[in-house]
């Protein structure tokens, strides 16, 4: 997996801060050659619309739960509920969001890891806590892709 796969959201994102600060600063064209620049940064339309995304996460835009552009298979687009926009923070959202774009996370995984997050106590839920969740997700369906259970509550760990 390479750098540039988790790090396109990002970078489009600068782009436009970068734009909106030129902007700010008195160039009236910064917003008009923001179509060429993302060209030139060789921007996908996956890293295009998870910066919308995120920035709509960000203003609280609501946005319809489940996934867009299709079923949910590697190159479909998956946006929180307005539950789940309750529970993660926004760091918890894109770590899981990079597992399952780089493929880390498959669609049934990804989903059962979101369930799990939700059903807990815990509020906010940060990017550790989805690590953790994530791994014990993936390690469970590794070692018995056929039974899996949601984790509720606290979990035993061994010392």
């Amino acid at each position: 997996m390479s750098g540039r796969t988790l790090d396109g959201p990002a970078r489009v994102l600068r782009l436009v801060a970068r734009k909106l600060a030129e902007y700010l600063d008195g160039d009236e064209r910064a917003l008009e050659t923001l179509g060429e620049s993302l060209a030139e940064l060789d921007a996908s339309p996956d890293d295009v619309e998870a910066a919308i995304l995120g920035i709509r996460g960000l203003a609280g835009v609501p946005a319809p739960g489940g996934w867009i552009a299709g079923t949910p298979g590697r190159d479909a687009h998956r946006v929180l509920s307005a539950e789940e926009r309750d529970v993660l923070t926004t760091e918890a959202w894109g770590y899981l969001l990079a597992q399952r774009t780089s493929g880390a996370l498959a669609p049934g995984p990804f989903e059962r890891v979101l369930e799990t997050l939700v059903s807990g106590s815990e509020r906010p839920v940060g990017v550790e806590r989805a690590k953790e969740v994530a791994a014990q997700v993936v390690l469970e369906v590794e070692d018995d892709p056929v039974r899996w259970e949601p984790m509720h509550g606290d979990q035993e760990v061994a010392h």
